[in-house]
């Protein structure tokens, strides 16, 4: 995964911020790249109390998607940065047993692969 979320300026990442803690509250997905100008307007209102979005996104011609629609990749960056840092390393643990069953007759369990003489 490329960490583009950490080379963003401080107000940047800001605004990335932003939209991941706000848009579930105001319907909008994180889990995508692109996002239009009425999504990003909804973000600026709650955060700065104006419609304006920031012109790192609406003046980069590279983040431009479609007519006010913007890539903006960072969210899902973001996103995968705060799920990585929420998991604990408990999360990722599985139970382990010993135990194998035959999968051809449930009924027969043996304790591991090597066949074992009576």
């Amino acid at each position: 995964m490329t960490m583009i979320y950490n080379n963003l300026s401080n107000r940047q990442k800001t605004y990335i911020d932003t939209i991941v803690s706000e848009a579930p509250a105001l319907g909008i997905n994180t889990n995508k790249g692109i996002f239009s100008r009425a999504e990003l307007r909804q973000v600026s209102m709650v955060s700065k109390g104006k419609k304006w979005i920031p012109n790192w996104i609406t003046h980069d011609v590279s983040r431009r998607a479609d007519r006010g629609v913007f890539h903006i990749p960072e969210v899902m960056d973001k996103v995968a940065l705060d799920n990585a840092d929420d998991a604990s390393p408990m999360d990722t643990v599985k139970e382990v047993t010993n135990e194998v069953t035959d999968d051809m007759d449930a009924t027969i369990t043996v304790s591991d692969d090597m066949m074992v003489e009576a």
